[in-house]
């Protein structure tokens, strides 16, 4: 990425687009009074699908040549853009709403003094003013500075870093730089902080700072261009992830989020008297992803139940559970989970789309957990 605020470069963008599609990400739409968070599916030429359903269209009142805001986040920068509703369309089964490719995209977080992010993040090594040596990396370069984090996550930047305090560091660069500067805090974002090179720098070690940072930039963006014309990755939707076995045991709960955390915990917590299995679903049938696991049923294998976490990457919990009874005929009982805020409300509303209850995982209770899944399989049984 370059220094520049506006892109227009309609290759560039829909680039950008691409890595969202494959990273799985979502896009902000605003219209009027409406306002909502949903996954992109595809980019091509001319236009981008977003999942936003015929209902939620139809609620948005979303016309033809409909101008609607879209917000994103990539490489860890934030853009905003203008796109045009096209109307409704649909990825390999799944309805979503087709927009525009938006001509130009706007950086929306100017004050940063970091406008290039590395692939991987770069290591350093740095001082504070009570001389304590830490290890950190670079998420972020810029002409002026750049943005700082700790590797120890545990630790929070602000507790290190004062506003205004100076820190000197050590950064081993390619092509044998090895730039040893000092640096102000000038501002804190998330998990990081923005330092500013004092008047102190050296200006031939800047000079050839800022060399190597075009450089990269542009070995970036080659790369990137390789990566999109190659066709190596597919130019519409992302992969579709594998279910993973946890616990191997007799019976197998199958626990659908995105959240690899969340199927741990499950697995560790549970699998002493249940089999765990996991899927990150993206989108599609759920009955082809179970193949690798055969079992009495030849539709839905080894499962004995399934739980469907509150954090999915596509559709929402309830749609998913409509989808698996409704659409998929699935016999077997669906528990959706997540807080246990308006526990009574989501319980409702889990019945409604075809599930058997609602469990709360959060906070995680695993009595309470255990209880519920053994009755529900004894009851289904």
């Amino acid at each position: 990425m370059s220094n520049d605020r506006t892109i227009e470069d309609t290759y560039a963008i829909r680039m950008m687009l691409q890595r969202l599609v494959l990273a799985g990400l979502k896009v902000a739409l605003g219209c009027r009074d409406k306002r909502g968070v949903f996954q992109i599916l595809f980019q091509e030429a001319g236009r981008i699908g977003v999942r936003l359903p015929p209902q939620d269209l139809e609620a948005w009142q979303l016309g033809g040549s409909e101008s609607v805001s879209l917000a994103f986040e990539d490489r860890g920068f934030r853009f905003e853009a203008v796109v045009t509703c096209l109307g409704g369309a649909e990825l390999d089964g799944v309805p979503c709403t087709a927009f525009t490719l938006p001509r130009s995209v706007r950086r929306a977080d100017d004050n940063r003094l970091a406008f290039f992010a590395p692939d991987t993040a770069t290591s350093v090594t740095f001082s504070n003013s009570r001389n304590a040596v830490l290890d950190g990396e670079i998420r972020g370069f810029g002409s002026d500075g750049f943005e700082l984090a700790l590797k120890d996550t545990g630790q929070k930047i602000e507790d290190v870093l004062r506003m205004g305090e100076e820190s000197t560091l050590d950064l081993a660069l390619e092509d044998g730089l090895l730039l040893t500067a000092s640096a102000r805090v000038a501002y804190y974002g998330v998990n990081v902080v923005g330092m500013k090179f004092t008047e102190r720098v050296d200006k031939t070690l800047l000079g050839q700072y800022r060399n190597w940072l075009d450089t990269q930039q542009r070995i970036q963006a080659q790369r990137d261009r390789e990566s999109f014309e190659s066709g190596r990755t597919p130019s519409r939707g992302p992969a579709l992830p594998g279910v993973r076995l946890w616990v191997d045991r007799e019976p197998t709960i199958l626990i659908l989020t995105e959240r690899e955390d969340f199927a741990r915990h499950m697995a560790e917590a549970l699998g002493r008297k249940f089999g765990i299995l996991s899927l990150d679903y993206i989108t599609g049938p759920v009955k082809p992803f179970l193949k690798p696991f055969p079992g009495a049923d030849p539709d839905w294998g080894r499962i004995k139940l399934m739980v469907i976490h509150n954090h999915l990457r596509l559709a929402s919990p309830l749609e998913l559970s409509r989808q698996i009874v409704e659409q998929e005929k699935c016999p077997l009982p669906i528990i959706l989970a997540g807080s246990d805020e308006d526990e009574t409300l989501k319980r409702n509303r889990a019945l409604a789309a075809g599930a058997v209850d609602y469990m709360p995982v959060e906070p995680f209770k695993i009595l309470a957990i255990l209880r519920k899944l053994d009755e529900t399989l004894k009851l289904f049984a």
